[in-house]
């Protein structure tokens, strides 16, 4: 595209579809140049447009050579046989036009399927997928750089697991901390815990992800921190459970699903700790302790804490790598 070459039909699909619009965006922009993207970028929602209006749009020639972009969204929601004939009417391309067709995430089609086949075959197809910790590094420390601002490695380590891989909610959480600490500034994890909104769920999970580890004194010390700052039982206990339910999908090859987003990628460095057994023991255990605390059993705490001895020594007991002296390390 920077030579100057671009592709007549687009299809951007995958798990990142803020790197799909930013993608979309800057296409546009290049291939229009100085004309106007209100005027010349059309789109069209496949989904509540009839198939023969999406030709009618796409057989008007522009005229005397003007430039124009149509993008034609949720494209999935046709068959296979109206597809072909949209990218039927594009060939011989018009190097005039270029039309982007997209797949919200949700909706993307199988990879078996004659659409996906289709879709990617028939188009120059491009995958947007999340970002991975080494390119959310690289992004983060671009963007402090160009501030001239500093950041910890541990804070960075945050930053990375808060973004959680999503380009937007990085930026987002990025530009918030460079509006606090200024030009030239530095970003610690004091930074972060004052100015993302994250930062608490960033501590749940790290409590999790802790008990996963089988960190005992680090998962205890966290527990209390908590506690103390005012975060409820009942809410710590959700998190756990969902830790530990999540790592139990992502073990078998199933989805963990956050809204639209598949957040499996969380889980997976845990999956080889467990066998299936000890994460289905490790379930109950939670729902015991659910049952406990709705039967308003205090101190709410120890609830707690004696979950974490609970699931430490389920490991113990079937795992010969499991951590031994968790007992006494944890001063039971």
């Amino acid at each position: 595209m920077e030579a100057g070459r671009f592709r007549p039909v687009y299809y951007f699909f995958g798990a990142e579809e803020y790197r799909i619009k930013e993608a979309e965006k800057t296409l546009s922009k290049m291939f229009l140049g100085s004309r106007s993207p209100a005027t010349n970028h059309v789109i069209i929602s496949a989904s509540k447009t009839k198939t023969v209006d999406i030709l009618t749009e796409l057989s008007v020639i522009p005229m005397m050579g003007e430039r124009q972009v149509f993008t034609i969204t949720d494209i999935q929601s046709l068959t296979p046989k109206d597809v072909e004939k949209i990218i039927g009417l594009l060939d011989p391309p018009d190097p005039n036009r270029v039309v982007i067709l997209t797949s919200p995430v949700t909706k993307i089609p199988r990879k078996k399927t004659k659409m996906y086949t289709l879709l990617t075959g028939k188009t120059s197809a491009v995958e947007f997928g999340r970002l991975t910790g080494n390119m959310s590094e690289r992004k983060v420390r671009f963007m402090l750089h160009e501030r001239q601002i500093d950041i910890d490695a541990d804070a960075l380590e945050i930053l990375v697991k808060l973004g959680g891989g999503n380009m937007g909610g990085l930026i987002s959480e990025v530009n918030k901390l460079i509006d606090y600490v200024g030009e030239g500034g530095r970003i610690t994890r004091d930074e972060i815990a004052l100015v993302s909104s994250d930062y608490q769920a960033f501590e749940i999970y790290e409590l999790a992800e802790n008990i996963a580890a089988r960190e005992i004194d680090r998962a205890l010390a966290i527990l209390g921190f908590l506690m103390r700052k005012g975060e409820r039982a009942s809410s710590l206990l959700f998190w756990i459970g969902e830790h530990f339910i999540g790592v139990y999908l992502a073990k078998n090859g199933k989805p963990v699903r956050m809204g639209n987003r598949d957040m499996s990628w969380k889980y997976r460095k845990h999956v080889s700790l467990f066998t299936n057994s000890q994460l289905e023991n490790i379930i109950e255990l939670t729902a015991q302790a659910d049952l406990d605390l709705r039967s308003n059993i205090k101190p709410e705490r120890v609830i707690l804490e004696k979950l974490i001895i609970g699931i430490l020594a389920e490991c113990d007991q079937k795992s010969p790598h499991g951590q031994k002296n968790w007992g006494r390390k944890a001063g039971f």
